[in-house]
């Protein structure tokens, strides 16, 4: 379920997701059983969250390093 998000091009979520109130950036690889914005603490244990609760995901912040600087 994905419910008042934005989601970028390029994002696999996975089976059984709930994500709501969020911004997934591109490319992010979300993995399945994933809970996104219903624990703002939670979240900001992983991941940027705003002053209105809005949560942004970066694929470094899951531990997906697509970008390198060479």
């Amino acid at each position: 379920m994905v419910k008042d998000s934005v989601v970028l091009p390029s994002v696999d979520i996975g089976r059984n997701c709930r994500i709501s109130r969020a911004i997934i950036d591109k490319s992010c690889k979300i993995p399945p059983d994933t809970v996104i914005g219903e624990d703002i603490e939670e979240d900001k244990k992983r991941f940027y969250v705003d002053e209105n609760g809005i949560v942004l995901v970066t694929p470094d912040m899951l531990g997906q390093h697509l970008h390198t600087v060479r």
